[in-house]
């Protein structure tokens, strides 16, 4: 999975959000400039600046990349 701008508009979409990658294995980190944080980790991202966009990325292949991105598009703002 390459790099995909997130932008969090509410609280609640960190919830769901976090709520969908956790369902799978993979590992997903979300950056925000020089600020790294596990995309799983609620706390951790409730420690950045959501009015900002972040970068998320994954190390999960093509086909599960397209699942993930399938299913944020419902809850977040997504860019590739």
């Amino acid at each position: 999975m390459g790099k995909i701008k997130v932008k969090f508009d509410s609280v609640e979409d960190v919830s769901k959000f976090v709520q969908i990658l956790s369902k799978y294995d993979s590992d997903f980190d979300l950056y925000c400039g020089s600020y790294c944080v596990d995309a799983k980790s609620l706390l951790g991202i409730m420690t950045m600046d959501l009015s900002n966009s972040m970068w998320m990325t994954g190390n999960c292949d093509n086909k599960e990349a397209d699942k993930v991105i399938s299913e944020l598009e419902n809850v977040v703002s997504i860019a590739a």
